[in-house]
């Protein structure tokens, strides 16, 4: 426990000595977070997936896959999310099953909280913020094959 506060305080300490001499990160906004992204995380439930932003602040849609060690559910998920101008900001997720692979799935939707950081419009670092879950990702966006046809 004291080693994560040692990190966490040392993490504090290079922010705020960079933010000093060098330029803030600004610009960023829901806008900046567009599209369809693949998504993975890993800790104490592994998954991967897929989500629609609309730009605005939702998610509209999208489907995950997620393994306990126990259980695999399959499901649906929406939510919402919020982008500070220095690209950190807050991750919703309400996964909804649709299917059981194996093992005991919720049968009623279930809410997750993260916290995220844009690398760029691109690619998006997150972090789980729930008590008693440790879970770490990213999500892509998708770049969709381009057709000769």
């Amino acid at each position: 426990m004291e080693k994560r506060l040692l990190v966490a305080f040392m993490a504090a300490a290079l922010l705020l000595y960079a933010g000093k001499g060098g330029t803030t990160v600004s610009g960023f906004s829901a806008a900046s977070v567009r599209g369809s992204y693949a998504a993975t995380f890993h800790g104490t439930d592994d998954g991967t997936g897929v989500l629609t932003a609309d730009g605005a602040g939702n998610i509209t849609g999208g489907t995950e896959t997620v393994n306990d060690g126990t259980n695999i559910c399959v499901g649906t998920i929406t939510g919402s999310y919020a982008v500070n101008p220095d690209g950190t900001g807050t991750l919703t997720i309400v996964f909804t099953t649709t299917s059981s692979v194996t093992g005991l799935c919720p049968s009623s939707p279930v809410t997750s909280h993260a916290a995220i950081a844009l690398v760029s419009s691109s690619r998006i670092e997150v972090s789980g913020t729930d008590p008693a879950l440790l879970e770490s990702g990213s999500l892509t966006r998708q770049q969709f094959p381009h057709s000769d046809d």
